[in-house]
């Protein structure tokens, strides 16, 4: 008989049975498993002989007690080791629980790690965006900006070309003053106004006796006409403001009547802007150096002319003039 069966077991009885209850069951148990009723079962002899076996060594007082005592020896051991089995599955499944536990946690620092990665790269690219976006307005800003700088340069250009090639006489200034209290000379007039631009000719007009009497103010007036390389310095110093006494002490007139064609047509276009700067009124290309050319002018064709006899006269001096520098540059041609 195997040492690992439960004889109690094997005869179906409990531990405490008696006698009488051992035996009854051992003669059941050996009618069950006899070879002779069980031939079609080849297990049915040993188990037949374990029954014997068992019912021996439960007979027998002695043996009866060693097996219960080895039977309690090993169903201590047994139950030990279920314990130890019950404790070591508590830890394993902690362990598991614990394991998977850390393992969630970590996934989810992960998830959170990459996370943050993702919002990160969003933000730098929210960021880069950002920054192309404030430098294509930057560029397009300055690209603005250097547009209207050339369409002014241009605009500036073009109103220099035209008050540059403008008319001398749209250029000429007739200024007038009291002769009796003021003494001025071509030198002393170009002195005053040449803070308003280059001059080409100032021009002091003779006052007679007779002309003074014919005014009927008994003063003697005098006049004279400036006349200025740029139209920007003639139209400065008839808007000048804020003007000094030097200034003020002379009456301004256009010499043609009325402020020029040119220069109302440009301020009207915003072209034009004058200043009382001798830097920034010089707008004009070319200098020309000859006297202006006013002999084909016919006076009384002049809008709202204001010349009197001492302008004609004056006029008259600037056409003699005129003719004498003609006379002396053909001779040096010839």
């Amino acid at each position: 008989m195997d040492a690992e069966i439960d004889v109690y077991e094997l005869l179906g009885i409990s531990i405490g049975a008696n006698e009488k209850e051992i035996t009854k069951a051992y003669r059941i148990k050996a009618l069950q498993y006899h070879p002779d009723k069980n031939r079609d079962n080849p297990d049915a002899a040993k188990v037949f002989h374990d029954v014997k076996s068992a019912y021996d060594l439960l007979s027998d007082p002695k043996q009866r007690g060693e097996y219960d005592e080895r039977q309690r020896a090993r169903l201590a051991k047994r139950q030990r080791q279920n314990a130890l089995s019950s404790q070591r599955k508590r830890m394993k499944s902690q362990l598991e629980r614990d394991e998977r536990a850390a393992r969630s946690v970590h996934v989810e620092q992960q998830a959170r790690e990459q996370q943050v990665r993702e919002e990160a790269a969003r933000f730098r690219d929210e960021a880069l965006k950002a920054e192309w976006r404030r430098d294509k307005q930057m560029r397009e800003h300055v690209r603005q900006a250097h547009a209207a700088e050339e369409e002014t340069a241009q605009h500036a250009q073009h109103a220099a070309e035209v008050l540059s090639e403008a008319d001398e006489l749209d250029r000429t200034i007739r200024v007038r003053w009291d002769g009796e209290q003021t003494h001025h000379s071509p030198e002393s007039l170009r002195a005053v106004f040449l803070q308003f631009g280059e001059l080409e000719e100032v021009v002091v007009a003779p006052v007679s006796a007779s002309n003074a009497r014919r005014r009927g103010t008994g003063a003697r007036p005098a006049s004279a006409l400036v006349v200025f390389r740029s139209i920007a310095a003639a139209h400065a110093l008839m808007h000048v403001q804020h003007a000094g006494p030097d200034i003020q002490s002379f009456e301004r007139f256009w010499a043609r009547g009325a402020e020029p064609e040119s220069v109302r047509s440009t301020i009207s276009n915003h072209r034009f802007v004058p200043a009382a700067d001798s830097s920034t009124i010089n707008l004009t290309r070319r200098r020309s150096k000859r006297i202006p050319d006013i002999s084909a002018i016919d006076l009384r064709q002049i809008p709202g002319s204001n010349l009197g006899f001492a302008d004609f006269e004056a006029l008259t001096l600037m056409r003699m003039r005129q003719s004498v520098a003609a006379g002396s540059i053909q001779g040096a041609c010839n």
